[in-house]
């Protein structure tokens, strides 16, 4: 019997069946706006002046969420080392240092990404400066240490 009233409604039927989209594209814009409104930038601004070695085998991290920055300067005709903050715009002593990374570790308690800390040397900096900075992130309890490098073409 179904089947019967199927046919008369499709031999009656004179124009296709046809779906209103119009519903479904304000949907998927308000998706999209409410989307950008939603979402946070992630911007990181770094400090011109370090020029990081070069690396043959570095692999470019997935996510920079989690990190806190710091940058090594090379050591001055005074024969002193300068720590920066990412963008350079902040120098900082060691004992800075630790308490920022233990700020930055106590904020982001809880969170399911593992803090880490980004050391973005000068390829002419002090090996023993960059083993100063990760002994003071380790004192502010970040031990996870990821190093800056440029990618070489090979």
């Amino acid at each position: 019997m179904a089947s019967r009233k199927l046919q008369a409604v499709l031999e009656e039927a004179d124009e296709d069946a046809r779906m209103d989209m119009s519903p479904m594209i304000d949907m998927v814009f308000l998706l999209l706006i409410f989307f950008m409104v939603a979402s946070r930038m992630v911007t990181v601004r770094v400090d011109p002046t370090i020029k990081p070695p070069v690396a043959d085998e570095s692999i470019k991290p997935k996510s920079a969420i989690g990190r806190i920055i710091f940058n090594i300067h090379p050591k001055s005709a005074g024969g002193e080392s300068k720590y920066t903050t990412s963008d350079g715009s902040q120098t900082v002593s060691l004992e800075e240092i630790t308490n920022r990374v233990q700020k930055f570790s106590e904020s982001r308690s809880g969170s399911k990404v593992e803090s880490s800390l980004l050391l973005r040397a000068h390829k002419d900096a002090d090996v023993s400066d960059i083993k100063k900075v990760a002994k003071a992130a380790a004192e502010g309890g970040i031990n996870k240490v990821i190093f800056g490098a440029f990618k070489t073409d090979k």
